[in-house]
């Protein structure tokens, strides 16, 4: 009998909401996403950099095809 009162003690105290002991922190913050930042530019960097390689080429072999 007394197992049931301490939880339904425990219980009423589970319902009732307690002030944060801590100060409110943010899940997400914006410094989170400075790597894929990086990886975009970079990769981005990579594929302009291949189609300017493919436009070279292309462009001399219709110079030098002619």
């Amino acid at each position: 009998m007394i197992i049931l009162l301490i939880l339904f003690v425990l219980s009423i105290f589970s319902l009732i909401p307690t002030p944060a002991l801590a100060a409110w922190t943010p899940l997400i913050a914006s410094t989170d996403f400075d790597g894929i930042k990086a990886d975009v530019l970079t990769t981005s960097g990579g594929i302009l950099s291949v189609l300017l390689v493919i436009v070279g080429i292309g462009l001399l072999v219709k110079i030098l095809g002619r």
